[in-house]
């Protein structure tokens, strides 16, 4: 049996010489008694999966040591601890894949290194710096929550073996990462990009290729779509107020002088050709506002102050996206894999308590992506689909699951409902942007 992980970015050098490498790890085995396993470490020129060529190998029988191929460059060699602890994440992200008991389980630990990998901190980059869980200030979480290892399923489990080609959709869940503010969104930038400080205001940009905590795979449902949408209304504004609009404009960014001859000439306009109406317009109008009589003009004069209607940007929104699913199992292991898909929803979008009960903290996220042609022993989620939407990371804020579909109670022997149906709604985290499209002439997706 072969199984790849899906290509995580590890991060070295610093400054200009920042540099970012893209590998996977593939797992063979198990083979013989006791069970062996063989662990490949697969670069790629870029996230896409362009290029792919082996450089290391690791197996059982050497705990933890990499033997290098032709294939491996000076930068592979000297980055070997950072490397080593991203596979043995990669690792650790499919074992339940190829290793269904404990000593397959520690074999396959042994084969990768991460025995002697300090890797429950580590994010999906190798950079070990930053902190595994909290945000800042809402310190350690409750006793028993969990915040890792929720295993990767597949549904129905022929999904993997028995249709080659199969599109399908890839739900990864990921801790929950707040954004940075100002100065230090605009440093991060600046490190990131081996440049200068950008000069951009607000909140930086979240981290969205972050480790992978669980995994569910589904296949795509009927019935997908997608909903963009942002927020017009129509505005108004009097010939008063724009004239008063430009005497306050000019003063403030000209000086009073200035101010005082934007008025000047505001009240010639009022005063020239055309003066008596406009002083009678303007004298119904004040006192209307004076005596609290808004329609007074209209009253006297049968007219109304022209509104200058226009429809004016409001606000983007942000997509909501929901998903329903039959789950029928067809034996004790797919009734499993239902359990376990059911419970890994309804845990990962739970509240975590904070441990002093002070503070709530938010739940884990979700990162959600169609998939084109699945093969198996390749890397889940190593092709995006072209021709359907992409997702930004999303909260999960609904699940529903009918226990009984079908209209009445319905069990196999060992007490198993025959069907589940579970449904979803996500919601984007953020709005999506007119530069998150890029600026392709003949795009070959359709992108978000």
């Amino acid at each position: 049996m072969a199984v790849t992980s899906s290509i995580s970015c590890t991060r070295v050098g610093t400054g200009r010489n920042k540099k970012s490498l893209y590998t996977a790890t593939k797992v063979v085995g198990p083979t013989g008694s006791p069970p062996q396993y063989l662990t490949q470490i697969i670069r790629y020129d870029d996230a896409k999966g362009e290029n792919e060529r082996i450089i290391g190998t690791t197996s059982s029988d050497k705990p933890g040591e990499i033997i290098w191929t032709e294939n491996a460059s000076r930068l592979d060699k000297v980055n070997k601890s950072k490397l080593s602890k991203t596979s043995a994440n990669q690792v650790k992200s499919i074992q339940n894949e190829v290793a269904s008991n404990a000593q397959e389980k520690e074999q396959l630990s042994k084969a990768s290194g991460a025995n002697n990998q300090a890797n429950s901190g580590d994010d999906q980059n190798g950079d070990s710096s930053k902190p595994a869980s909290s945000s800042p200030g809402q310190g350690e979480a409750e006793e028993n929550t969990r915040e890792d290892d929720f295993g990767v399923y597949v549904f129905p489990t022929s999904l993997r073996t028995g249709q080659k080609g199969q599109d399908f959709l890839k739900i990864d869940m990921m801790k929950y990462q707040p954004k940075e503010l100002g100065n230090k969104a605009d440093e991060q930038r600046a490190i990131d990009s081996g440049g200068k400080m950008t000069g951009k205001f607000g909140f930086g940009d979240r981290n969205t290729d972050r480790k992978t905590i669980g995994t569910v795979i589904l296949p795509i449902p009927g019935g997908i779509q997608d909903s963009n949408q942002v927020q017009w209304g129509s505005d108004s504004m009097t010939p008063l107020q724009i004239a008063m609009a430009n005497v306050a404009m000019t003063t403030i960014t000209e000086g009073f002088a200035a101010g005082a001859d934007a008025a000047s000439t505001e009240v010639n306009k009022a005063t020239g050709k055309g003066g008596d109406d406009v002083k009678k317009a303007l004298a119904n109008t004040l006192a209307g506002q004076a005596a609290g009589a808004g329609k007074l003009l209209t009253r006297t004069t049968g007219a109304v102050m022209n509104p200058n209607m226009d429809l004016l940007f409001n606000s983007p929104n942000m997509r909501n996206f929901s998903f329903q699913f039959r789950l029928a199992p067809r034996s004790k292991e797919e009734a499993m894999v239902v359990v376990k898909i059911i419970r890994f929803f309804k845990q990962g979008m739970a509240a975590i308590r904070s441990k002093s009960r002070l503070f709530l903290k938010s739940p884990h996220t979700f990162r959600l992506a169609y998939k084109h042609k699945a093969e198996e022993g390749a890397a889940w989620g190593k092709n995006d689909h072209p021709y359907l939407n992409k997702f930004k990371e999303c909260a999960l804020g609904g699940f529903t699951v009918n226990y009984t579909p079908d209209g009445q109670y319905a069990t196999y022997e060992d007490g198993v409902m025959a069907s589940y149906q579970i449904s979803m709604n996500f919601q984007e985290m953020e709005p999506v942007y007119n530069d998150d499209y890029g600026n392709d002439t003949f795009p070959s997706e359709i992108g978000f």
